[in-house]
């Protein structure tokens, strides 16, 4: 499986004319692959924002499950990239994490794909508090992530001022 992505994704981006130095394949479980570019067209290949990525991993998913038989998940990494990405919105979100703790209201989040919130869900539940947890509010395009701290519960005892 591995040659045959080596193979699609050489001859994908061979005719691409963005030009790469090194494309390596990489399997992360059974169905799971991450195709590595190395590149200095690294602009061409990311665009704004990770558009062009998403676009051109997109196309490139489409390519490989029509000449595949298997079904196989697909991501593109173009020089670390999306690493490089998802480590700058961890760090951004534990200091979120840590002003909601230090002053306990919410925090509402800018705008963030399906991929981004999911992360930032993982992020936040894996930081070890539990009186913090996240909540989406919203569909679409207009979905927003919060940062929230967990009210603490009032408790009355109820026999002690005699009800």
């Amino acid at each position: 499986m591995k040659e045959q992505l080596q193979t699609l994704a050489g001859k994908f981006f061979s005719l691409s004319q963005f030009g790469y130095e090194d494309l390596e394949i990489l399997q992360e479980e059974e169905n799971i692959f991450v195709i590595k570019i190395q590149t200095n067209n690294s602009h061409l290949f990311i665009g704004k924002n990770g558009k062009n990525l998403d676009n051109i991993q997109h196309i490139l998913r489409l390519l490989i499950h029509r000449n595949l038989d298997k079904s196989i998940k697909v991501s593109l990494e173009v020089n670390d990239y999306k690493q490089s990405k998802n480590e700058h919105l961890k760090q951004f979100i534990l200091s979120k994490v840590a002003i909601v703790e230090k002053n306990g209201r919410d925090i509402k989040l800018p705008f963030y794909n399906a991929y981004q919130r999911k992360n930032i869900h993982s992020i936040v539940g894996e930081h070890g508090n539990p009186e913090i947890y996240t909540k989406s509010i919203g569909q679409g395009q207009d979905r927003r992530l919060y940062i929230c701290k967990k009210d603490p519960k009032l408790t009355i005892d109820i026999d002690a001022i005699g009800i």
